[in-house]
């Protein structure tokens, strides 16, 4: 556990920044005193404004969207990112489809062995398509399609092969995996789990808007792209030119090109999601038309929102932060899109966060895209699913819901969650919706799609 704390003394002022900054849930905190609003930042005289009228993914205004969340955001990524063993540390932690092998969309046990055999001596795992993609597999693989048509009128980067594919991970750190593994492994658990706790699962986690890995629930999604995914210009393993993290798995190269990373440092998690700053793989980044302008005052010199094709510098607090924890120097190309906290701003508008590849590939429309909002509606309804499918409404507001600001039918006023009676809350984490209904029928010899989809 001391590899997944240990803090080099820029990153130590990163958690030193965030615990003196915080918003608390309205939802989930009403036993506990409201923190002071964070004071806005003086504007730098030196720094120019990239793009004074574009607004930021969070949909914060400046005054909430604060040094302070970026720096929680940068803490968990420096964490994550940190060499261990000659892997990333969050590569060390548990899939989620180690978490039950019977999880919707798992590869195969002859899927895993063939990556075994494909990988050689070098780094096997299990990567597969996005659950919210699963309709659009690609034949013969665990992976799904890329998006090669347009979303709500927004174009498909101009740069890909006919066949793109992308792969995802997810990585629970083990607080959360030893929890998850106790209790909630099927859908029959954590009806059983919830039934006995106010039909509410509430992971491990501080709510302190501190980073404590050892007491808090951390959940990073990451998509994989090939080499083969993308015309000329494409990418190498290794880059030489570290504008990407690559890494050959299972005997392919690969991009890291989307990272999602929530935690439950706050009640209600904390979400941020990071990009590449690279034509070939992320062409739409921070694009205020799509899921909206990139702002991060903490980890850039930026004090502004900046668009698509504009760049901003990394700060020097997260320069060093990244040189102190050893990072590999790709991972100084990489920037966050942005961090969510609360489901509106202070001026009531509903807030948005989307990653341009993560979101875009999972057919989101422009202007839909809300981590916290989209995974509000982790209920189990307590019906069983169709075979081999996750539970009803998996990864989705349900019809008639909206999809950003707070997850309620009726108004705009607060969250009325759960949409369907007598439902089990999930806490914000959709990797419970993929696990089987029991184990005894994932393991019934009719339920072969539950290992290999059909497209």
């Amino acid at each position: 556990m001391k590899n997944l704390i240990r803090l080099s003394g820029a990153v130590l002022s990163i958690v030193a920044v965030a615990v003196c900054f915080g918003v608390y849930s309205k939802d989930r905190a009403e036993a506990t005193p409201l923190p002071q609003e964070p004071a806005k930042p003086a504007a730098d005289s030196q720094q120019p404004a990239l793009n004074s009228s574009a607004q930021p993914a969070s949909g914060e205004p400046e005054n909430q969207y604060g040094p302070s969340f970026a720096s929680l955001a940068w803490s968990l990524f420096v964490n994550a990112m940190a060499p261990t063993n000659g892997s990333l540390t969050f590569e060390t932690w548990t899939e989620q489809c180690e978490l039950n092998p019977n999880m919707i969309g798992c590869p195969s046990a002859a899927s895993v062995a063939a990556a075994a055999k494909a990988g050689g001596n070098g780094k096997v795992r299990m990567l597969h398509g996005s659950p919210l993609a699963r309709a659009v597999k690609m034949a013969g693989s665990d992976c799904s399609a890329m998006t090669t048509t347009p979303v709500g009128g927004y174009p498909p980067p101009s740069n890909l092969t006919r066949n793109a594919t992308y792969c995802e991970e997810v990585f629970v750190n083990p607080v959360e995996a030893e929890f998850v593994k106790r209790f909630l492994t099927t859908l029959a658990d954590q009806k059983t789990y919830g039934n006995l706790r106010n039909r509410a699962i509430n992971f491990p986690g501080t709510g302190t808007n501190d980073i404590r890995l050892d007491i808090d629930s951390v959940e990073v999604k990451v998509d994989w792209v090939p080499v083969t995914s993308f015309n000329n210009p494409t990418f190498t393993c290794p880059d030489p030119t570290n504008s990407l993290y690559t890494e050959t798995i299972n005997g392919t190269c690969y991009a890291l090109v989307g990272i999602h990373i929530s935690s439950k440092t706050m009640l209600n998690w904390l979400w941020a999601t990071f990009e590449p700053n690279s034509n070939v793989t992320n062409p739409n980044r921070c694009d205020p038309k799509l899921y909206g302008a990139c702002l991060d005052r903490w980890g850039t010199t930026s004090s502004q929102p900046y668009g698509k094709g504009q760049t901003a510098q990394q700060s020097p607090e997260l320069r060093q932060a990244m040189a102190e924890a050893q990072l590999n120097p790709a991972f100084n190309n990489y920037f966050l899109t942005g961090v969510q906290t609360e489901f509106v701003d202070s001026y009531g508008k509903p807030t948005q966060l989307g990653n341009s590849f993560l979101e875009f590939n999972q057919r989101v429309p422009p202007g839909k895209s809300s981590c916290i909002t989209c995974h509000q509606y982790a209920f189990f309804d307590g019906k069983q699913p169709a075979q081999g499918a996750p539970e009803d409404h998996y990864g989705r507001p349900p019809p008639g819901w909206p999809s950003i600001g707070y997850a309620c039918n009726k108004n705009q006023d607060g969250n009325c969650t759960p949409a369907f009676p007598i439902s089990t809350g999930q806490d914000f984490s959709w990797i419970l919706g993929l696990m089987p209904y029991s184990d005894a029928g994932a393991k019934a010899p009719a339920d072969k799609s539950q290992s290999t989809p059909k497209n």
